[in-house]
């Protein structure tokens, strides 16, 4: 269920990165990860508990690469939708009610932050250049005039040249899935322990990272198949 605004999971997940020793860690890096590794990242307060699941797009479709195959477009797909169903793959034990208010998916690579960064510049450049013709046309001759258009013309080309490069470029940065919840409960203080089943979606996960900060403390836990439990201390 989409959420029009992610800003409490991001704050939440933002305390959660800034009060753990090691939130560097948690930091996303899509040049440097581990086949078979995931992580999850939680952070509970008295009435919401955000998560932030993070792995290797390997872990989860079987290939890593941005791709316009049709089959593996539909791997992707399928894969959104099942980390998205927050209820198939989390269990919460305890005399506790929570609604899920967020529940996201998402297949992210490195080039296609890049090429929304490069798309934003672009338009700001050209902006500014119009609003400097703008003031040209107003004070100048002319000849300058000319000059001027010819010269806009030159890096206009020069920057459409550029973009179709960049477009060209292959992706060859390596893909993650990053999948988002954020939920808001009652009587959060009974929650007693957290299921995780994505071991039995994504068999390729042979390790998760969990590190949890809650009002009992800290918990940092090496999940498995065999070990699914996240145990909260009341």
């Amino acid at each position: 269920m989409p959420l029009k605004s992610s800003k409490p999971i991001t704050l939440a997940l933002t305390s959660l990165m800034l009060t753990l020793p090691s939130h560097h860690a948690l930091a996303i890096d899509l040049d440097a990860h581990e086949h078979g590794s995931a992580s999850l990242n939680i952070a509970i307060d008295s009435s919401t508990i955000a998560m932030r699941f993070e792995s290797p797009a390997v872990n989860i479709v079987g290939f890593e690469y941005t791709t316009k195959d049709a089959q593996q477009q539909l791997l992707i797909k399928q894969a959104k939708n099942n980390l998205s169903n927050f209820d198939a793959i989390f269990q919460l034990a305890g005399a506790v009610s929570c609604q899920t208010v967020q529940s996201s998916a998402n297949w992210v690579t490195k080039h296609e932050e890049e090429h929304e960064e490069h798309e934003e510049h672009e338009e700001h450049e050209e902006h500014e250049e119009h609003e400097e013709h703008e003031e040209h046309e107003e004070h100048e001759e002319h000849e300058e005039h000319e000059e001027h258009e010819e010269h806009e013309e030159h890096e206009e080309h020069e920057e459409h040249e550029e973009h179709e490069e960049h477009d060209k470029a292959p992706s060859a940065e390596h893909a993650e899935f990053i999948a988002e919840y954020y939920l808001e409960c009652t009587q959060l203080n009974n929650l007693t322990t957290i299921n995780v089943n994505l071991f039995e979606f994504f068999p390729a996960i042979s390790d998760l990272d969990v590190q949890v900060i809650y009002s009992g403390g800290q918990i940092k836990q090496e999940l498995n198949v065999n070990n699914t439990l996240i145990k909260l201390a009341n």
